[in-house]
């Protein structure tokens, strides 16, 4: 086994990406940067009723309004497009696509009803608040339970069901000696990038130009273009520099229509940003679950079975993404661990929220949240150390390959490709000072510090999208230049792309050059998504310059009049003898690369987190995170820590902070920074990262796994389960839903908190230095809410 570097490197130790000074020192292009001659600027009227009839849409006043150069609405299409799915269709979603605009109907605070284009954004945004929308309020429609139809199909609010079978599930509940079952829930979040959406249209000889489509630049183009009866060559996406994606950027929104169609009909080109606000409310949210949950185990601490009956709130339409959301929930559940039969049945239904789409870890956090809290609930029914109780259950490296089925519930099934968990287990545990960790806690505990450890250990699957294809070219000056439709918003594709082709030709970096995010870089390919770029990209790159290199060494054997075999390949081309051929020389050549595999790699990961309840104000403090995860290969060491830290440090928002919420009447109540809390960096605990490298995956020539969304994946269940170890019994039962704050934590309090008596640690793989306990902990804000809390609870008693 191998394990690379485990900390924060030292100074010295990480050198610059390619884009990073250009970005460090605000030489960055992003679409707010972007400016055309002639541009006009957008602005959207949107609904202030969560659900509504519309009975008419006033833009008089706005269209007289100064700068403004024309006012849109429903009314002047001859036919409203709908955003179509891009997987995961449903029969249900067909009569519930989003329109662009409504023009009947609103069924969310934010839909577009309108579009203001003016001379400038100030004026733009002026004169749509002079747009009068009247609506005839419909009751709000606020989840799952709210029978209320949305639409007049006669039919509910759900939109897609998925259920993942194995095994005879009453049997194993029926001969269980412990079972447990509780409730479980996850707050509404969003992904939130640093740089909100934007577009920039603009037509010329008719084609159409596009700045600032993300993700799923061919999937943006080929919808855009049916939208206007195009040809999809006729629609050129442009490359811009993108502030950060997380799941939620790059879809297909209603603006991707609106703003080429402003510029359609002004025949200027037209720009919009949208502010933080109108982000919050309109780009995808996500999570939002509730979850019915029971496992059932033996005495001697065998898991044996599972149910889940989940519901995920998927707001008012169905987003590109399809069912996704309930397929990966469904099949996410099995984890790490053996089973002799599970059951679980997830649906997603419709309500008058902001629709929803994927996010980073798109249910598959959620579910390993639930897992991991009844595992420990478990293990604190059998009176055993929640860690043990996992080790006992982990799937053994003699079982690698496991194909685990999921039944005929429309879930795939999943195949466990490689690894060792057990042994990475412990290798992570010695790594981090485990031992030491424990002892520790159990000390504070035995003073009186209401402190705990909590684990989680999930199975991470990545590279979905089946296929992909680059084109590798060599030009005449000697540089070998790779054309991907795939992004880079800051997770490293680019670097990755150069270290992979540079050994793969053995040349120097310097000589090669990635061209991604535009529709001119490669005429083929998915996208951006599910961790796949280095083992999709870096794969088919490989593919390329293998091809590329046999049409090289063919024309090097030519052009110095040998046979191939006693061609010498160097750095600057091909030698024989004396006589040598640069690169250059044997230019131009073009080849195009493809990687195909039918299921994703599935790494093995764990979590730890170190956590602590002040008595008197309920505030959580998380002192210490690790992350341990097998990449199989790690390509680019500083960006896989990167992505696992940064993972983690997303993971501990949704742990604590970060929950989009809604009254009565369907209005968001969480639309600024003021209500949607974020951690900052002078709030995060240190983050351990370990990044273990087992090699042995088949499934692509690189022998990778990815690992952007791994570092988020198991960090609720790990925060849970160490504020449920810090609270002690019965307390730690009630911790059964994310964010945790104080507000949750105190109807499980009805007298102070008292420490629990520590369960005895593991015994210890391997020896490990004693660790410091850090002062640094997510505390700052949480003090905030806590007070804020105290406060409300002393008005009650007055």
């Amino acid at each position: 086994m191998t394990a690379a570097d485990t900390g924060v490197p030292g100074a010295g130790a990480w050198a610059l990406r390619r884009g990073d000074a250009r970005l460090l020192t605000g030489a960055g292009a992003y679409v707010g940067d972007v400016v055309r001659d002639g541009q006009l600027w957008l602005s959207v009227v949107r609904s202030p009723l969560a659900h509504g009839r519309i009975t008419a849409v006033d833009v008089t006043a706005a269209a007289a309004a100064p700068g403004v150069r024309v006012v849109l609405t429903g009314a002047d299409l001859d036919r409203v497009p709908r955003i179509p799915i891009r997987v995961v269709e449903t029969p249900r979603m067909a009569a519930r696509l989003q329109p662009v605009l409504a023009t009947d109907r609103v069924r969310y605070v934010g839909e577009p009803v309108a579009a203001v284009v003016a001379d400038d954004p100030y004026h733009a945004e002026d004169a749509a608040e002079l747009v009068d929308v009247e609506i005839e309020p419909l009751p709000a429609v606020g989840g799952p339970d709210d029978v209320t139809p949305m639409w007049e199909d006669g039919l509910d609010n759900e939109i897609a069901e998925f259920r993942a079978t194995n095994g005879d599930v009453d049997a194993a509940f029926a001969g269980a000696d412990v079972v447990v079952e509780a409730d479980f829930r996850v707050a509404r979040q969003s992904g939130l990038p640093m740089e909100t959406r934007g577009l920039v249209c603009e037509w010329s000889d008719g084609f159409l130009h596009i700045w600032g489509a993300t993700k799923f630049v061919h999937f943006t183009r080929r919808t855009v273009a049916g939208f206007f009866d195009l040809d999809p060559d006729r629609v050129i996406c442009h490359r811009v520099d993108v502030g950060g994606m997380f799941g939620v950027r790059g879809e297909v929104y209603p603006e991707d229509f609106l703003v080429p169609w402003a510029a359609r009909v002004t025949g200027r080109p037209v720009k919009w940003v949208e502010d933080r606000r109108e982000h919050l409310m309109t780009i995808n949210h996500s999570r939002d679950h509730r979850h019915r949950f029971a496992i059932a185990a033996s005495r001697d601490g065998r898991l044996l079975a599972f149910r889940s009956d989940g519901t995920i709130d998927v707001g008012a339409y169905p987003r590109p993404i399809g069912a996704r959301l309930p397929q990966n929930l469904a099949g996410s559940f099995p984890g790490p661990y053996r089973w002799t039969a599970f059951e679980a049945r997830c649906r997603s239904v419709a309500s008058t929220k902001t629709p929803s789409g994927t996010m980073r870890a798109p249910s598959s956090a959620e579910a390993i949240f639930v897992m991991e809290r009844a595992v420990d609930m478990v293990a604190r029914r059998l009176g055993l150390d929640p860690l043990e109780l996992r080790r006992r259950n982990l799937v053994p490296a003699a079982d690698l390959p496991l194909t685990v089925d999921m039944g005929d519930g429309g879930v795939h099934a999943a195949t466990y490709d490689s690894g060792d968990y057990p042994a990475q287990l412990d290798e992570v545990l010695r790594r981090c000072g485990h031992e030491a960790m424990v002892d520790e806690v159990a000390r504070r505990r035995a003073a009186g510090e209401h402190v705990g450890v909590g684990h989680a250990l999930f199975v991470d699957h990545s590279g979905m999208g089946r296929e992909e294809t680059v084109g590798l070219e060599l030009d005449t000056s000697g540089t070998f230049v790779l054309g991907t439709s795939a992004t880079e918003f800051g997770q490293g594709l680019e670097d990755m792309a150069v270290r992979v082709l540079a050994d793969a030709l053995d040349v120097d970096a310097t000589d090669v050059r990635v061209q991604s995010g535009a529709s001119t870089a490669h005429a083929g390919g998915n996208g951006t998504f599910a961790s796949r770029s280095t083992i999709f990209v870096g794969s088919a790159a490989v593919h390329a310059a293998t091809q590329l290199l046999e049409v090289a060494e063919s024309r090097a054997a030519t052009l110095l009049s040998c046979p191939a075999t006693q061609l010498v390949r160097t750095p600057d081309g091909y030698k024989a003898g004396s006589r040598s051929i640069a690169w250059k020389e044997l230019a131009p050549i073009e080849t195009v690369g493809r990687h195909a595999m039918e299921e994703p790699t599935h790494g093995f990961g764990i979590a730890l987190a170190v956590a602590a309840v002040d008595p008197g104000t309920l505030a959580v403090s998380v002192e210490r995170v690790v992350v341990g995860y097998d990449v199989g290969r790690a390509i680019d060491l500083p960006a896989v820590h990167s992505q696992l830290a940064g993972g983690a440090a997303m993971g501990l928002g949704g742990s604590l902070l970060e929950s989009l919420t809604f009254d009565a009447q369907g209005q968001p109540l969480g639309a600024t920074f003021m209500d949607y809390l974020l951690p900052t960096a002078a709030e995060m605990p240190p983050i351990d990262v370990h990044v273990v490298e087992l090699g042995g995956v088949p499934g692509n020539p690189l022998g990778v796994k990815g690992a952007g969304e791994a570092g988020i994946k198991g960090i609720g269940g790990a925060v849970a389960n160490a504020v449920a170890a810090a609270l002690g019994a019965p307390a730690a039962q009630g911790v059964t839903a994310l964010p945790i704050r104080p507000d949750d934590l105190a109807p499980l309090l009805p007298s102070p908190v008292t420490p629990a008596e520590p369960s005895a640690a593991p015994p210890a793989r391997s020896g490990s230095a004693a660790r410091r306990r850090p002062a640094a902990a997510v505390g700052g804000v949480l003090a905030l809410v806590a007070a804020g809390w105290l406060a409300r609870r002393g008005r009650k008693e007055r």
